[in-house]
């Protein structure tokens, strides 16, 4: 048994055949994703352990920073990772070599968000209780129990507020004025890099797991959801919108549109992401939507140095 981190330059085709079986479907370990961390410089990596020469683990992540200072994440901002495995009596022990070798490879930091428990037990890291909210939205007559959010759905559609897919070439330069006059009502910097967005736009295009959908009222931006299908669900991953346009409804527009699409696709829920245990206000308001708590273990690991930064 040989544990190993690859970066996506010394994957061999046998080895990316057999990653792409263990991950399947999963949006989250595709290289298109991970990829894209590069515009965040980031470095896309897949650990992996081999047995018999054949590859029956897998753990999809990016690594940010460079020599003593580097450290791991699978995966970034709310998305989730899985240590993949592939059916043998051996399941616990591949997993168990895997993040024994993750944690002596030298990181400061590492951060694993275990959304589907793939991975139990983890020896020598620290477990964060982490929460989000999923909405089963599979019924034929979903809508969100909250009267409140009912009518503002009906006054949405009665203004015919127009939800329309993200289209780079003509909305790209709106979108980027939104995110960051958004962050800026936060008193934050903007998270992501233009080129990060561009490159998520591009890869939209050809992959229908993305789903970014874009609200205009007379020609100026209202709001932008950009959504990724995962397994049996939808998360609601980034939200940009203009306060000066609440009375639109655009956002409760938006998700009840993305309910039906997840219901047209097949797929169970809409995840409204990660909430802070502290902040309960926004737990109840995504409660309204007739969602349930799901919690999750988030796996943390520290060196002396990594509790510095």
């Amino acid at each position: 048994m040989q544990t190993s981190r690859l970066t996506f330059d010394k994957i061999s085709p046998t080895q990316q055949s057999a990653i792409d079986k263990l991950v399947g479907e999963s949006f989250f370990a595709s290289q298109n994703f991970l990829k894209l961390w590069e515009h965040m410089d980031g470095r896309p990596v897949y650990w992996i352990v081999e047995d018999d020469d054949n590859v029956v683990a897998v753990l999809p992540a990016v690594e940010f920073g460079i020599a003593k200072l580097k450290r791991l994440q699978a995966l970034p901002d709310g998305c989730y990772s899985s240590v993949f495995v592939k059916g043998s009596k051996s399941i616990k022990e591949y997993k168990s070599e895997l993040l024994k070798v993750i944690q002596s490879y030298g990181y400061q930091k590492i951060d694993i968000t275990d959304f589907y428990d793939s991975i139990s037990n983890a020896v020598g890291y620290e477990k964060l209780e982490c929460q989000t909210t999923l909405i089963d939205v599979s019924s034929s007559d979903w809508q969100p129990p909250d009267k409140k959010l009912q009518s503002e759905i009906r006054k949405a559609e009665r203004e015919n507020v127009r939800v329309v897919k993200f289209n780079a070439s003509k909305h790209f330069s709106k979108f980027i004025k939104l995110m960051k006059e958004t962050e800026a009502r936060h008193d934050r910097k903007p998270k992501y890099s233009d080129s990060f967005f561009m490159a998520l736009a591009e890869l939209s295009e050809d992959d229908k797991r993305i789903i970014w959908n874009w609200c205009e009222h007379e020609g100026k931006a209202v709001s932008s959801h950009i959504n990724f299908i995962e397994q049996n669900q939808i998360l609601n991953w980034q939200v940009y919108f203009d306060k000066q346009f609440s009375s639109l409804k655009a956002n409760q527009k938006m998700l009840s549109d993305l309910a039906q699409t997840a219901r047209d696709n097949n797929i169970q829920y809409l995840n409204l992401g990660a909430s802070p245990i502290e902040t309960t206000t926004l737990v109840e308001y995504k409660n309204k939507w007739g969602g349930r708590t799901k919690e999750y273990i988030c796996y943390k690991k520290r060196s002396l140095l990594g509790k510095l930064f």
